[in-house]
């Protein structure tokens, strides 16, 4: 993590330059310490004060974003995620969705995050209403059929049986 020299290395692990990557360090922080205080508010009180117990691996505001940076422009399995950035496997995984979270959080807070809630048909059609013939990618996969006979009619797809 201390070997990115320059932007076109920056830009090929996290999307963003080195001055983009450093405006968005700063807030990134804030959205982690308040990404941190929700998820305490929901528990017991405290048996430390704030910032007692082990230092993570990830320590500085820079290397979470990083990290979550990363993840995100990559999708690699936790098991890559954790050997690149030293953690472990689990670690990998509860960062990743944590960090993502106050990523999120802080894109709210700037107005940067895209829209992307489209709850209802006729915003669908006004959003993509340029498109002459919107196309969805969808794959069928095969399930498990239930046992009773009366619940195998609802989830018939009309198909035949796949090859093994």
């Amino acid at each position: 993590m201390n070997t990115i020299t320059d932007d076109r290395q920056m830009r090929a692990l996290t999307v963003r330059d080195m001055a983009a990557f450093c405006a968005l360090a700063e807030p990134f922080a804030a959205g982690c310490q308040q990404e941190a205080d929700a998820r305490f508010t929901d528990q017991r009180p405290r048996k430390r004060k704030t910032g007692g117990g082990r230092k993570g691996v990830l320590s500085s505001p820079q290397q979470k974003l990083l990290f979550v940076l990363y993840y995100l422009k990559k999708y690699p399995t936790f098991d890559v995620l954790a050997a690149t950035f030293g953690l472990p496997r689990s670690k990998a995984c509860e960062h990743a969705h944590r960090l993502a979270r106050a990523l999120e959080r802080t894109l709210r807070t700037q107005g940067v995050l895209p829209a992307r809630a489209i709850d209802l048909l006729a915003q669908l059609q006004r959003v993509f209403a340029e498109v002459p013939v919107p196309l969805l990618d969808a794959t069928e996969r095969p399930q498990h059929r239930p046992r009773a006979v009366v619940d195998r009619a609802a989830d018939y797809s009309g198909k035949k049986k796949t090859a093994p």
